[in-house]
């Protein structure tokens, strides 16, 4: 059995599964893959990492957009974009324990015996109040930025996997940060890497 971990964090947006990632990470002493996993992705292929900036994981028009100049045919770009992203988590994955937020990497990463997959999710109303409260944004504001996104990253997930980004399908762990917090998350998960490392 591999000595290395690697956790991926699929996640409704607005249950901080940012932050149970982080935290988890902190705790375990391995690194966290984000948003920047990306940035780096584009990097190392030659893109422009600014206009990246503005770019939104889980919303594909916003997503597309600031490629349409690097010389891609505009309608593929999102694929090469997920390619290029697919090889850069398994060759994490192949290289040292770690932990990586969104970007698919548990459908990437599916067959991968040293990974654990976890879904984090939350009741509505609950993610509303993060949203609202972390940005500053009405409620009405924030209601409508919870479907958005959760809508963005349903489809962005059936696209390139076929299945459904919030089942219980391919998912090792699901957490409901709502009753949990985001410390009840990060102590369930760890409990479980240990239970996974001595096994």
């Amino acid at each position: 059995m591999s000595d290395k971990i690697i956790i991926t964090i699929s996640r409704e947006f607005g249950s901080e599964g940012h932050e149970i990632g982080k935290l988890l990470a902190t705790k375990l002493g391995i690194e966290l893959c984000d948003k920047d996993l990306l940035y780096k992705v584009a990097e190392r292929n030659g893109l422009e990492v600014k206009e990246l900036v503005s770019v939104d994981e889980t919303v594909t028009k916003r997503f597309l957009q600031p490629y349409a100049t690097v010389g891609f045919d505009y309608g593929s770009i999102n694929d090469k974009l997920f390619k290029m992203q697919s090889s850069y988590i398994r060759e994490i994955a192949d290289r040292e324990s770690c932990i990586i937020v969104g970007r698919l990497a548990d459908y990437v990463l599916r067959d991968n015996p040293d990974c654990i997959k976890v879904f984090v999710y939350a009741p509505f109303e609950t993610r509303v109040e993060i949203i609202k409260n972390k940005h500053g944004i009405s409620e009405e504001a924030a209601r409508k930025l919870v479907k958005k996104m959760d809508a963005a990253r349903k489809d962005y997930y059936a696209y390139y996997s076929n299945g459904k980004w919030d089942s219980r399908e391919g998912k090792d762990v699901l957490l409901n940060r709502g009753t949990l917090g985001v410390e009840g998350c990060v102590a369930a998960l760890e409990a479980i890497v240990k239970n996974k490392m001595k096994g």
